[in-house]
């Protein structure tokens, strides 16, 4: 087999393993693992206790002295033994539920309390005889036994509040769950959440490669270089200085543009964004204006010209639209004037108009 052949088969070899092995590759979309954390409607704080006293909802972190972690409700529970407390912002929450241990009354197990605006529940019925932990400086101290599962709302309705009992046996206020899914760029990004106390983008599991996200509602623009950038509000240095937009469209209105539009026959340079984005008679630059006014002079000049010779046909024609006929004699308009001029200036020399000097 000489040369030449064996390269066709190599080639033709080459494409037919290429088509096998392409064939059979999966042809699926990409996935990517997310992790979603869902929490009860109007959550402003939670602290599940498993091991640390962070808020994982908002900025009300805790700083805890002298207490232990223990075996809890749900997961771990931070537990007091009457010297230790935590440090908390104070805060004064319409709503906030917990779960107690009192070692002092000898529980043998943790007792659900909440406070729906004012009301007292114990156990998930109305109860006031025992009371939540006020959270605040000094939360915890002089208190003997074990708090868990702890959280505040700016409302809680009592359906909700029984939810999160679950009937003695608790159910957390805010779950995550991670999961492998198959997502676009838009739906993986609408999981990511902004935090309601610091404006700051809390996202979890990998970004999701090759996509651009658009996160119009979790992000500002700035004006750089003459164009808008986007910024995370974590990142957002112009939230302090006041120089930066909620939106793309706001931000693109106040960029400097180059464009020209004809006012008064002539052409004039404009940099805003009507002018030069919204407007459908600009010019992008200086050379296309200027030819465009060229012809449009040029047709004014026409025009004028073709107007002033139109008039002068049309006195012509007058003058020589017929009067009346003597015979065969046609007496038209500019003979009348011929002689209405010839009759003037005879009576003028003979002195009709008064004695000639």
């Amino acid at each position: 087999m000489d040369k030449k052949n064996q390269t066709i088969i190599m080639w033709i070899a080459g494409i037919a393993i290429f088509f096998l092995v392409a064939t059979q590759l999966p042809i699926s979309p990409w996935f990517a693992i997310v992790t979603k954390t869902t929490c009860m409607d109007n959550t402003v704080s939670y602290w599940d206790l498993d091991g640390n006293v962070l808020d994982t909802q908002g900025l009300n972190n805790g700083n805890a002295y002298n207490v232990s972690f223990i075996s809890g409700k749900l997961g771990q529970a931070i537990e007091f033994n009457g010297t230790g407390y935590v440090s908390f912002p104070a805060i004064t929450p319409t709503a906030v539920v917990m779960w107690v241990k009192d070692y002092s009354i000898n529980d043998s197990d943790y007792y659900f309390i909440a406070n729906l605006n004012g009301t007292n529940y114990v156990n998930g019925a109305l109860d006031n005889t025992k009371q939540i932990i006020p959270i605040g400086p000094s939360f915890g101290l002089g208190f003997n036994g074990s708090v868990d599962e702890m959280a505040t709302f700016t409302s809680l309705s009592v359906s909700d509040m029984l939810i999160i009992y679950n009937e003695g046996n608790a159910r957390k206020v805010c779950y995550t769950v991670s999961a492998e899914e198959n997502v676009s760029c838009k739906d993986f990004a609408t999981e990511q959440v902004t935090d309601p106390g610091t404006g700051c983008l809390n996202y979890s599991g990998d970004f999701f490669p090759n996509c651009t996200y658009e996160w119009e509602t979790a992000s500002q623009y700035k004006i750089e270089s003459n164009k808008c950038e986007k910024y995370f509000y974590c990142q957002n240095p112009c939230l302090t200085t006041g120089d930066c937009y909620t939106s793309n469209q706001a931000c693109l209105e106040k960029l400097t543009y180059d464009c020209y539009l004809i006012v008064s026959n002539v052409c004039v340079k404009k940099t805003d964004y009507a002018s030069c984005v919204t407007n459908v008679s600009r010019y992008e630059n200086l050379t296309v204006c200027q030819a465009d006014l060229n012809v449009t002079t040029t047709t004014t000049t026409t025009t004028t010209t073709t107007t002033d010779s139109t008039t002068m046909e049309t006195v012509k024609a007058k003058l020589d639209e017929e009067i009346f006929k003597i015979g065969d004699f046609s007496i038209k308009l500019y003979h009348l004037l011929i002689a209405l001029i010839a009759i003037i200036a005879i009576l003028y020399f003979t002195g009709a108009f008064g004695k000639k000097k």
